[in-house]
């Protein structure tokens, strides 16, 4: 791919080249080495489908007292500390994990924990890379490179998934692991490297302490009719994403697959949905912001799941029901995902930092709950996932609604930020 080429499919202009390189290979490994776990947490879900509501409840107490934690360090320590020793902090629990599974399957204990601790790992590390890069590019960089960056994720978590389904017949679960914490080591030197070339280039002004409460973060949130709306996408998004994924463990479960034919499953099923997200982030989700705009943009992924979501309530079957979430997913990672990151480019720093991080963990995996808790009762009361996918058509017209203002709001915000950048 001549130099020519490559700068315009990945709309790079020149000077940006070092920093995007080590954004792109940083996130490729990371979601890489998620991606390797991924499937597992898929067997777990699939062993223990009539437990998820608990396990997404469990999920949100960690996130509740993981949070304070991470705000203290943002609070006390420079960006080149607190990011590395965040995914230091999950790299040493992983090779814990790694131990428990050895020599065979683990016990259902070590089984739920793990559940639990990689949800919080995905959201946690993922949401501390994308502040970093809201702190290090402009909004116009952002709209250009950030669908780009997240195609090196993409790579990686298309080569993940197939790596867990390949090996994992041969050296199982716990050496899936150590690949994976071999990933996320690489992934913490990126961003180490890429911290020290950030330094050198601002001369340490990016670097200056953020200060503040450990909460205010928080209350920032609740504070602001911007990072509301940002809220109440994510709400919308997850109470659909949640039934799809809840919806296909109860189908895998009631296929009849053995463990490993689950976990060759869920590798597959990953592997499809990021080749269409690695489709949208590196040729469609930049210029499509460009031709229409951030609302018109935003507001596709609500348009084309309402349609998923009226066919499922006509048919239902495991292939249908799957293809359906992968196109959830493939639009969350190819084009929501993007979007979501870009609107944090327009505020300011400790709002990048603490209120991201509350809303990516906190309100994400809260949002999980009460999706979960809603699935619940739906199999409670003895509906089908066929009655059941027409009463979610009118969250996701509360979707479009809330990403259509966002989207308005953000516009409005970038062009004004010649001044400070706020939230509000």
């Amino acid at each position: 791919m001549s130099s020519r080429l490559a700068a315009w499919l990945l709309r790079v202009h020149p000077g940006e080249w070092p920093r995007f390189a080590l954004a792109f290979v940083y996130f490729f490994f990371l979601l890489g080495g998620y991606f390797m776990l991924r499937p597992i947490r898929g067997l777990v879900a699939s062993n223990f489908s009539e437990l998820l509501h608990l396990l997404y409840t469990a999920t949100f107490l960690t996130m509740l007292a993981i949070v304070p934690v991470f705000g203290f360090l943002v609070a006390r320590f420079r960006r080149g500390v607190f990011v590395p020793l965040s995914y230091l902090f999950f790299i040493v629990q992983l090779v814990a994990f790694a131990w428990a599974f050895s020599g065979g399957p683990a016990p259902q204990p070590v089984q739920l924990v793990f559940y639990v601790w990689l949800s919080v790992f995905n959201l946690f590390v993922v949401s501390v890379f994308w502040s970093f890069m809201a702190d290090i590019f402009a909004p116009g960089q952002a709209q250009r490179l950030f669908p780009s960056i997240m195609a090196g994720g993409s790579i990686g978590a298309i080569l993940g998934p197939l790596a867990t389904a390949k090996t994992v017949g041969v050296i199982g679960v716990s050496g899936v692991m150590v690949m994976a914490t071999a990933c996320l080591l690489v992934a913490t030197g990126l961003a180490i490297a890429l911290g020290r070339r950030e330094r050198r280039r601002t001369a340490g002004s990016g670097e200056a302490l953020i200060g503040g409460s450990v909460w205010e973060g928080a209350r920032e949130v609740f504070r602001s009719p911007y990072l509301l709306l940002i809220c109440l996408m994510m709400l919308t998004h997850n109470m659909t994403s949640t039934f799809l994924y809840n919806g296909l463990a109860v189908l895998v479960n009631e296929a009849g697959m053995d463990q490993v034919e689950r976990t060759v499953f869920f590798s597959y099923v990953d592997l499809v949905v990021q080749v269409l997200a690695f489709t949208f982030q590196f040729i469609l989700t930049s210029r499509l912001l460009s031709w229409l705009g951030m609302p018109k943009t935003a507001i596709l992924p609500p348009l084309v799941l309402a349609a998923g979501f009226t066919l499922l309530g006509s048919s239902l079957g495991l292939v249908l029901f799957a293809a359906v979430q992968v196109a959830q997913r493939a639009m969350n990672y190819g084009l929501l995902g993007p979007v979501k990151e870009m609107l944090f480019t327009v505020v300011d720093r400790e709002t990048k930092y603490k209120s991201k991080n509350f809303i990516d963990t906190v309100v994400y995996r809260g949002s999980d709950v009460a999706a979960s808790w809603v699935f619940k009762g739906w199999m409670t009361l003895g509906l089908g996932l066929q009655q059941a996918a027409l009463f979610y058509l009118p969250i996701m017209a509360a979707w479009g609604f809330g990403v259509w203002k966002l989207g308005r709001r953000y516009e409005a915000l970038r062009d004004a930020s010649g001044s400070t950048p706020k939230a509000g």
